[in-house]
């Protein structure tokens, strides 16, 4: 470089103060792109404002095919912006030479991303691709220019490019369709390969909300095996369309997508809670007995009565009338729910809800972990609000109170919920199994349930010192006062 000297002494001062100026990037004058030590570039922070672009904005992968190219990016970081709050964007030209993204490049744009297939290429064309990523102020880093070249058509006669191998082919669901609420059953035929036997390809669902074709992506993933032809996706929301892409995989990496199908869930089922339990008696009395078999034969004077047992729930149990949405003893019809509020199946070994099926009202099942939920912990009844506490708050027991497990319960979010209270009677009494004992209710649901007395939300209307409880080993109720310590059942 070439520096021209000047004898004017005024004249060499200012240079050297412009000269410095221009070096820090001070003076007003336009700012430029800068590299960081990664290979990317930066879209410099507005002057002043402390904010800086993204980092580690790089390509981690890129695996072409014939039409087609596979990218994977590493997770950028930003000081202002959450990783998962990051936009990232593809660009793409054709020639693999250096370039500026701009919008006739773009190819892909999504939030939280680090993969995505990017097809329609030409075989045998080499391609420059670039990774943009751009926080909430809008700053953006570029990557350094990553060139690739597609693969060649396979030659039939001999001469000519290298043939390579396909992928697969005969991609196609079978069917998808919502089998309830959140629950969505999937098949797909099986595909073909010309390298990989059909035992061996990789199948896979991504799955998104929506209507329309999608992009895929790892987050997207929900569903990959081998060797298989149908899966079911759970957990699902009601009443919302979902758009599903099958993918498979050879041996060789190479994938092929399916058209996207859309499917409904339906809206959530209509539970009527003016529905009753039966008493779950499934026996008769006669001359000699309170337990004898309900046929006409056995019941001698005492037939044609229209006894418990012989109406209801529980007669249409015992003459195989009755269908169950899940399972219980007698009439009754549980499902058990896991501590997420998810629905499991009948077989399941662990649970910590039951939802009952007839009345509609979720009920917490005891535990043995010592904690507030443990089946030996008792409370004083106590609820502050005299608009439906009789008139009397009843006993705070230094927090070993009703009111105070209800807080705990609904904090800790039992079964996934907050809406936690006590039952009232008539809710509790719905639950009792009149046809057993010690304890009086259907204890391979609600396991853990000890024989004493548990509380209701009702106080009693004639003494409101005391509240109705109803003693599990018999089914009997009973006016207690207010400040005994008794077991409590959640419900909501």
């Amino acid at each position: 470089m070439s520096v021209n000297y000047f004898f004017n002494k005024n004249l060499i001062v200012s240079a050297s103060m412009a000269f410095i100026l221009s070096a820090c990037g001070g003076g007003g004058g336009d700012s430029t792109t800068s590299s960081n030590n990664n290979g990317s570039t930066n879209n410099p922070a507005t002057p002043n404002s402390g904010n800086q672009a993204p980092t580690n904005v790089t390509i981690s992968s890129v695996s072409p095919t014939q039409n087609s190219v596979s990218v994977s990016w590493q997770t950028a970081n930003d000081d202002s912006t959450a990783s998962n709050q990051l936009t990232y964007q593809l660009h793409l030209v054709e020639g693999g030479v250096n370039f500026e993204p701009s919008a006739s490049s773009q190819k892909f744009s999504a939030v939280n991303s680090t993969s995505t297939v990017i097809t329609g290429l030409k075989a045998q064309t080499t391609y420059g691709l670039k990774l943009l990523v751009k926080d909430a102020q809008g700053l953006t880093t570029i990557s350094t220019l990553i060139p690739f070249t597609t693969q060649s058509i396979p030659n039939s006669g001999g001469g000519g490019s290298t043939p390579i191998n396909t992928p697969p082919s005969n991609v196609a669901f079978n069917s998808v369709s919502a089998v309830d609420y959140q629950t969505i059953d999937v098949t797909w035929k099986t595909a073909a390969d010309d390298t990989t036997a059909s035992t061996a390809l990789d199948y896979g669902v991504y799955v998104t909300e929506g209507t329309t074709d999608f992009v895929p992506s790892a987050a997207l993933l929900k569903f990959s095996a081998k060797n298989t032809t149908q899966t079911t996706l759970t957990n699902l929301k009601a009443q919302t369309n979902y758009a599903l892409k099958l993918v498979v995989t050879d041996k060789e990496g190479l994938q092929t997508l399916s058209t996207v199908s859309v499917v409904k869930t339906p809206n959530l089922p209509i539970i009527t809670l003016s529905k009753l339990n039966d008493t779950g008696v499934t026996t008769c009395a006669n001359n000699n007995t309170w337990f004898a078999d309900c046929s006409s034969s056995n019941l001698l004077s005492f037939a044609s009565l229209n006894q418990d047992a012989e109406v209801g729930r529980d007669y249409l149990v015992t003459t195989a009338q009755l269908n169950k949405m899940g399972a219980g003893m007698a009439g009754f019809d549980f499902s058990k729910i896991d501590n997420t509020g998810q629905k499991l199946a009948n077989n399941a070994p662990q649970w910590a809800c039951v939802l009952d099926n007839v009345t509609g009202l979720t009920w917490e099942v005891k535990t043995t972990d010592g904690s507030m939920f443990d089946k030996t912990k008792t409370y004083a009844w106590y609820n502050s609000d005299y608009l439906i506490n009789g008139g009397d708050v009843g006993h705070a027991k230094e927090g070993q109170n009703t009111s105070a497990y209800i807080d705990y319960a609904n904090t800790q979010k039992r079964c996934g919920y907050n809406d936690w209270r006590l039952p009232t009677k008539s809710e509790l009494d719905s639950i009792v199994h009149y046809g057993r004992f010690n304890p009086a209710i259907d204890n391979t649901y609600f396991y853990n349930t000890q024989n004493g007395f548990y509380w209701t939300a009702d106080s009693v209307a004639v003494g409101v010192t005391s509240a109705w409880a109803i003693n599990f080993s018999n089914g009997g109720e009973s006016a207690s006062y207010k400040g005994l310590m008794y077991y409590v059942r959640l419900v909501r």
